[in-house]
């Protein structure tokens, strides 16, 4: 189970990094503040009560949504201490920075949490926030994910996506972290325009320009060229998450297979 200190110590981190502050709070089934609710009295009150008497599983979302405007920061901590004897599922960690944190900050973060905690999978790049408080949110944001090929969201790339024994990576991204298990899998060498650096165990594997410290985006087109090269070199440890129920049959079809261009 992940210690409580070194989980509360990284969601610190995140606001430090944010300059920003929860201000709402979703807590898990067995929780009293199942409804979406304002934080009096701080987040870590709320955390405490979450995962001080933490036995099984539960879920707590922080953010600072509100019924007027999408959320800026947002958080998602899922803990469990699941044992199956087939599977397990691990404990699992989801943040949204504000769009204009640079790359680079989003690669020390996850830097930082990797020297906290012990990694299967991570994984960053642009995401869709939905607006909770609004009902139609969900469904409207899906639906223009269709037009936003680099964008991914909770309720397609990573919404329920468990991880078994045949858990692999759901998607390309800007920047990913992966264990020694998935690497293994992986066919071939690391292609030119990407950059790898191993982590103790962990392979660091991104596709953002290195000619200064703040780690620039490529360009459009070196992006699609990059994810393209990096799609196939992780197309060993792809998996597909279910379909979204706000996203027709053959859309979600054609997302799955949006990096497939052949290779020039």
């Amino acid at each position: 189970m992940i210690y409580k200190t070194v989980l509360e110590e990284i969601v610190e981190q995140f606001l430090s990094l944010t300059q920003a502050q929860f201000t709402k709070k979703r807590s898990g089934e067995n929780d009293a503040y199942v409804n979406r609710r304002n934080i009096r009295g701080g987040w870590k009150k709320v955390f405490h009560r979450a995962f001080d008497n933490f036995d099984d599983s539960n879920i707590l979302i922080l953010d600072n949504c509100t019924p007027q405007q999408l959320q800026t920061i947002y958080t998602c901590i899922k803990l469990t201490n699941y044992r199956g004897s087939s599977h397990f599922v691990y404990s699992y960690l989801y943040f949204q920075f504000p769009l204009d944190i640079e790359w680079s900050t989003v690669y020390q973060f996850m830097e930082y949490v990797n020297s906290k905690l012990m990694i299967c999978y991570a994984s960053a790049g642009y995401e869709m926030a939905f607006n909770d408080l609004c009902p139609k949110s969900s469904g409207y944001g899906v639906r223009a994910l269709n037009q936003l090929k680099y964008v991914n969201s909770g309720y397609t790339e990573w919404d329920d996506l468990c991880l078994s024994t045949r858990f692999g990576v759901p998607c390309p991204n800007f920047i990913q972290i992966l264990c020694s298990e998935l690497t293994q899998k992986m066919a071939s060498e690391i292609p030119d325009e990407l950059h790898g650096k191993l982590v103790n165990t962990n392979l660091f594997l991104d596709i953002l320009d290195r000619k200064s410290e703040k780690m620039p985006e490529p360009a459009l087109e070196q992006i699609k060229s990059r994810y393209q090269k990096l799609y196939w070199l992780l197309k060993p440890l792809l998996v597909s998450p279910e379909r979204s129920m706000f996203m027709k049959k053959e859309d979600w079809e054609k997302r799955l297979r949006r990096f497939e261009e052949i290779q020039s």
